[in-house]
């Protein structure tokens, strides 16, 4: 059976909530397939290859974001299906209806308003695709730096 994730902005991809202790995460999930160290050092992520989702945390082994790549696992935003096992569509235009003003920093598409970014799609990356949810202030720092991305592919008439 196929792992399901709903994002709750703010909250976490259920179950996998924001605050979780990795030992929770690892009774929901299993055991991970992989963990490195985070660059930074400020943590470590774990890595579920075949369900194409990652879990990082900080140095306390609390839950600071859950990763997810195409394919590997359905997932919803609020209850709305984003991805299925089948299709994993773009989810840019279903965010961009509930957030239309996202910025963009180092490739990353930032909706702050929910919480979530996304790599690989607007600018064609395909070896990038992902969708992140991270908790309220995970991008505060990368903020002065961030800048209007050109979203015209989402934009019928621009």
């Amino acid at each position: 059976m196929a792992l399901a994730f709903n994002i709750e902005p703010f909250v976490g991809a259920l179950p996998v909530r924001f605050g979780m202790h990795r030992s929770d995460v690892h009774r929901l999930l299993g055991p991970p397939e992989a963990s490195h160290p985070i660059w930074d050092r400020s943590g470590t992520t774990d890595y579920w290859n075949q369900s194409r989702i990652n879990v990082g945390y900080d140095n306390d082994g609390v839950v600071m974001h859950v990763g997810f790549c195409p394919g590997g696992c359905e997932l919803s935003l609020c209850g709305t299906l984003l991805w299925s096992l089948d299709e994993q569509p773009d989810p840019n235009p279903h965010l961009l209806q509930r957030d239309p003003t996202p910025v963009e920093s180092v490739g990353i598409l930032i909706y702050l308003a929910l919480g979530i970014s996304t790599t690989g799609y607007h600018d064609g990356d395909k070896a990038q695709l992902s969708l992140t949810a991270s908790p309220n202030g995970t991008w505060d720092d990368v903020l002065k730096d961030a800048e209007c991305p050109d979203l015209s592919k989402y934009r019928p008439g621009s």
